[in-house]
């Protein structure tokens, strides 16, 4: 029983009785479903993909494959695929074991047309939202993971699937390539994204005390430990028990994800991580790669923090020369994605740096006095600068490359406080 080509099953039945089918699909059409109806579970199988935007619905005994095989088939496609199970009176315990094992709900014959018409809506619903919330998923995924490197394109596929779960997991890269923005992409599309996200610093917070008071921050929501091979020994096997005694109960009250820059391995050899956490949060593992060995993303990467760093101070998105593109392909960029974001924010305040060199993009206007020119574009410069890092002298003086008290006194020179560049509020 086909639809014409232009039109996409919503309701998939199967039912070994093709009366029964047809008055199902009578009654379907009639309310407006577009059903596909078949005798043969494996056919129904062939029709379903991950995103089917439909229901099935199943009759629970069928001589060719059960209905609860059918269900355990349909769940490995696709575990959100509502399936509504129809039974028989005496068969109404083997449907309840169905809904027990993942079944949106079931019915019993002789079928209620308005009992089977609410369930499908709410089932049809439940499916919209489930699409919907992935196809966001995958746009903020697309928006914050940029770039079409294998590299890339193998953690977007990761992070799709991971999406999906509440599993601890490992994120494993050299410093400045991403791992806490990933960390944060990760709790932005989980289910707990409405609750906390929790940095723990093991580095200046080994202590048992500390992690504990961390993990009571974090509730319901994700603790990220950066470099926990630097938790006390004491401490790690505490948070490694404590985490898996909570995996075992089935209570799990937060996601763990830690932040390595080492070879975990290696650390556990060392004998610095102990090998009980390390067990524990290696279930899953992401690891990002060098900028340099993504190449292909360094100029997409650039343009987007150019325009983003141009969005923030309200300035227009300058043109860029071709050489410099070039001599941004060519750097090796030790510091990562963290360099690269560094220059390309300073690009947008008008500063060109890259291996050392600086020099402003030209500009002026040449008719002023030399000394007048310098003058203004150092103050304006550091008033750029220090509205990109809302009044923060020592970042703003970091990316500047100059001591912290020269910019304070550059900054008396031109009568600047840092309070006026602090967000308001």
């Amino acid at each position: 029983m086909l639809l014409p080509h232009n039109r996409q099953a919503n309701v998939l039945l199967v039912d070994d009785d093709e009366d029964v089918l047809e008055s199902y699909c009578h009654l379907l059409r009639l309310s407006g479903y577009q059903p596909r109806a078949t005798t043969s579970p494996h056919e129904a199988l062939e029709l379903l993909a991950s995103q089917w935007p439909g229901v099935v619905v199943s009759d629970i005994y069928m001589p060719a494959m059960n209905g609860m095989e059918l269900l355990t088939r349909v769940h490995e496609i696709d575990a959100e695929i509502p399936v509504i199970m129809i039974t028989g009176h005496g068969d109404i315990p083997l449907a309840v074991k169905a809904v027990k094992q993942g079944a949106f709900d079931f019915l019993e014959k002789p079928l209620n047309p308005q009992a089977l018409l609410g369930l499908l809506e709410r089932a049809c619903k439940q499916r919209s939202e489930v699409l919907a919330r992935r196809n966001e998923i995958q746009e903020t995924i697309d928006d914050e993971l940029i770039g079409t490197s294998p590299q890339i394109v193998a953690i977007r596929n990761q992070i799709n699937q991971l999406a999906q779960t509440d599993k601890d997991l490992m994120l494993e890269g050299p410093a400045g390539s991403g791992r806490h923005t990933l960390a944060q992409l990760l709790h932005k599309i989980s289910a707990r994204r409405e609750q906390a996200f929790h940095l723990h610093d093991c580095v200046s917070a080994s202590s048992l005390a500390e992690v504990q008071e961390s993990l009571a921050q974090a509730d319901q929501g994700t603790l990220v430990l950066q470099s926990p091979a630097r938790l006390t020994a004491e401490c790690q096997r505490w948070l490694g028990n404590h985490l898996l005694e909570q995996e075992r109960r089935g209570g799990k009250s937060l996601r763990t994800i830690a932040l390595f820059e080492e070879s975990p391995e290696g650390l556990v050899e060392q004998h610095q991580l102990m090998p009980e956490l390390y067990y524990f949060l290696s279930q899953v593992r992401l690891k990002l790669p060098r900028l340099v060995e993504r190449s292909c993303d360094i100029i997409p990467l650039f343009r987007t923090f150019l325009r983003q760093g141009c969005k923030r101070i309200g300035k227009p998105v300058p043109a860029v020369d071709r050489a410099y593109l070039e001599t941004l392909k060519r750097h090796q960029w030790p510091g990562n994605i963290r360099e690269l974001r560094n220059v390309a924010e300073l690009y947008a305040v008008g500063i060109i740096k890259l291996a050392g060199s600086e020099r402003a993009i030209p500009g002026a206007n040449a008719k002023e006095p030399l000394d007048d020119l310098v003058e203004e574009f150092e103050r304006r410069v550091i008033e750029d600068t220090l509205f990109l890092f809302s009044g923060r002298v020592t970042e703003a003086a970091q990316y500047l490359g100059i001591p912290r008290k020269k910019l304070y006194l550059r900054m008396k020179k031109h009568n600047l406080d840092k309070e006026q560049f602090k967000p308001a509020g």
